[in-house]
């Protein structure tokens, strides 16, 4: 990891690419367009971002990217922020167009011609671009990824012709290869296999439709030999487009021929990981990758300067979008919102009294509305129904979520629990300000903490995580840091504190917290204004609660039996949280007694606190079967516990009604049929 806060990483601060497909051919302002290879009538393009204070006659190294697409489709723009990068730390830095089926109605045969062309092309003209022709790296992601391997390892398919200004005399060897997931296995080898296709047909079959040539003739890993362009690899272990195992297996047969070749993996990345990403944020995996290439580079003595890329000091901290909205209002506005939502972790004086303190050091003359809005107990789905109400209603610069602890030990939910808790909550937020920056942070209990040690992944904690990865939201992998902490002996359980944390361990949140604004907010406001908002995804799971509301007792139909009342909690057995001390809550404690409730929506649940004298609902649908739910919970015994269960969660979207009614059953533990309802948790 690199820290260097004082340099600024030049293409985190260009216009967003991605934000929407980008045009063909692309257009940089700061790039310089020129013809490599005329084919035809068709010009191939090559964009030039130069170094600052670039003179033609210098002697500088240079990159040309290629662009994936599987020799189909694509763009050169992929890579302009790698070469606006590359070219602010001296390199000259080059995207590259070159023939694709859906446009020029050719295969990777001609792809590779025309980069071999390329690199022909700059090594011919390396004085006039102020290029030193011995340092001439090749780039590329998946089929552009394929074309710079092939250009460093198999022997070249063209030759020179009469519309190439460059001859066969100008080789087209690069001196340096750096591959982004590449396909480097195109043809049958060893035992590996590529597995099928989307349409089922086997990959090797569908891959030499599209060669143009033999597969094996530009199949990297069949021509590796000694004297191989020094090359990093960086390819994701979950891709499986193209597999990890092409990659792994080609750095250690081109390693073994005694090549330097370094292969840099990412557990969980799938194909595509490197990209800069969506919306004009960075992705996750870019910071990284875009740090080991400079690192890579520099080794070679193609860049003098250590990475000037921000990162967090922590692999736990995952930096995945930007914080310009929250920043601008602290930092322009002198004015911020910022709300805390989770279980009794956030309600406590812990990690969020020292968040707070520590935004108000960062900007003194900033007048904040801080919003506790942790209530002991209750996990994501509460959250999510609540969130409405309890967060957004405020209108939030920067919202903080805590909920692993709450989904694991209370309420013990499997993954599509955790899974339409959390995107209930980050869905529905983004959903109502696209601005809004987010945080979310895994904390632990014994029970994760054993899992963690052991290799395993919490399902709350993981199942959040996947959820956050997926939206693009920063997250704080708490759990994952105490364990790898207690694990190297530098950290002890009971120096953490246990489940509720002391001093010590909410220490640790708050600085990792802090280590991921410090990676936020190092640079300046220049690529993110106020206006942006952060990229939206596809939902996840359709009946996730992103729509969640609580909707009061007084919209119920009230039969004999039922009140909307303040309880005579003096009377009752067990103690109570005090925030609901003087709530009024709909009650029964009456076998048979009815109330309804008319609602539109996919879900229907009750946000309730169940006692000692907890009892059974039975609840019918419209006019559908009876089904009896025991609200009585393993903490209801000394504590009128609050908790949300769902009745359904996989309505038809429309209108309903929903009778509930009092069982005459209970569970063998509780001391009565009561039943108490905070609120009605509707998906709307």
């Amino acid at each position: 990891m690199y820290r260097i806060c004082s340099l600024l990483a030049l293409s985190f601060l260009s216009l967003p690419v991605f934000a929407q497909p980008a045009a063909y051919p692309p257009a940089f302002d700061d790039a310089r367009e020129e013809t490599y290879k005329t084919i035809g009538d068709v010009e191939l393009k090559v964009w030039i971002f130069d170094p600052p204070d670039h003179q033609a006659g210098d002697s500088r190294p240079a990159i040309v990217f290629f662009f994936g697409g599987g020799w189909k489709a694509g763009n050169p723009a992929q890579f302009e922020h790698h070469c606006r990068y590359l070219a602010s730390q001296g390199m000259v830095a080059m995207t590259a167009d070159y023939r694709v089926s859906s446009r020029h109605e050719t295969l990777a045969n001609k792809s590779l011609e025309d980069a071999e062309s390329a690199i022909r092309w700059v090594r011919e003209h390396a004085h006039r671009l102020g290029v030193d022709p011995n340092r001439i790296a090749a780039g590329g992601g998946s089929a552009g990824g394929h074309l710079a391997a092939c250009l460093g390892v198999v022997p070249p398919l063209s030759c020179s012709k009469p519309n190439e200004s460059a001859t066969i005399e100008v080789s087209s060897l690069p001196n340096a290869l750096v591959l982004f997931n590449p396909a480097v296995l195109l043809a049958p080898f060893e035992a590996i296999s590529l597995g099928k296709s989307d349409e089922g047909i086997d990959k090797f079959i569908d891959i030499a439709k599209r060669t143009g040539v033999p597969a094996q003739r530009i199949s990297p890993i069949h021509h590796i030999h000694p004297g191989l362009p020094p090359t990093l690899i960086l390819h994701g272990e979950a891709d499986t487009t193209v597999p990890f195992v092409t990659a792994k297996r080609f750095a250690e047969l081109a390693t073994a021929a005694g090549n330097r070749c370094e292969l840099a993996s990412y557990a969980h990345a799938t194909h595509g990981f490197f990209n800069y990403g969506r919306g004009g944020e960075p992705g996750e995996y870019y910071p990284l990758t875009l740090a080991r290439t400079h690192t890579f580079l520099e080794s070679l003595g193609y860049l003098e300067n250590p990475p000037a890329v921000t990162l967090p000091h922590s692999k736990n901290v995952h930096y995945r979008s930007h914080f310009d909205h929250s920043r601008h209002a602290f930092e322009n506005d002198k004015r911020g919102t910022v709300a805390f939502l989770g279980g009794s972790i956030t309600e406590m004086n812990g990690y969020r009294a020292m968040v707070q303190a520590d935004l108000q050091a960062r900007f003194p003359e900033t007048q904040f509305t801080f919003i506790n809005a942790g209530i002991g107990s209750t996990c994501s789905t509460t959250g999510a129904f609540r969130l409405e109400e309890d967060v957004l209603s405020a209108q939030p610069d920067l919202l903080f979520v805590e909920f692993a602890v709450n989904d694991d030990q209370d309420a013990s939910h499997a993954s599509r629990e955790c899974v339409r808790g959390m995107e209930g909550i980050l869905r529905h937020a983004r959903s109502t300000f696209p601005k809004l920056d987010i945080v979310v942070t895994h904390f632990v209990n014994p029970s994760m903490l054993g899992q963690l040690q052991h290799g395993l992944t919490p399902t709350s904690s993981g199942s959040h995580e996947r959820v956050a990865s997926h939206y693009g939201i920063s997250t704080i992998d708490l759990a994952r840091e105490v364990a790898e902490r207690i694990s190297a002996g530098t950290l002890t359980w009971k120096q953490y504190g246990g489940t509720h944390p002391k001093e010590p361990g909410n220490r640790i949140a708050a600085d990792l917290i802090a280590d991921l604004l410090d990676t936020a907010w190092s640079n300046p406001i220049v690529n993110h204004p106020r206006s942006a908002s952060h990229r939206s995804a596809k939902t996840i799971d359709e009946n996730s609660y992103s729509r969640g509301k609580m909707v009061a007792p007084s919209a119920a139909k009230l039969g004999k039996g039922w009140k909307v009342r303040r309880p005579d909690w003096a009377s009752l057995p067990g103690s109570k949280r005090d925030r609901f001390s003087d709530m009024g809550l709909l009650c029964s404690t009456e076998v048979g007694s009815e109330c309804s409730l008319e609602f539109a929506g996919t879900g229907i649940g009750l946000f309730v606190l169940a006692g000692p004298d907890a009892g059974v609902v039975e609840y019918s649908i419209d006019d559908g079967d009876t089904r009896a739910l025991d609200l009585y919970h393993r903490y209801s015994k000394g504590l009128h516990y609050p908790r949300t269960v769902m009745l359904d969660a996989d309505l038809e979207r429309g209108k309903h009604k929903i009778k509930i009614r009092v069982a005459n059953t209970k569970n063998e533990t509780s001391l009565g049929h009561a039943i108490r309802i905070i609120k009605f948790a509707v998906n709307q």
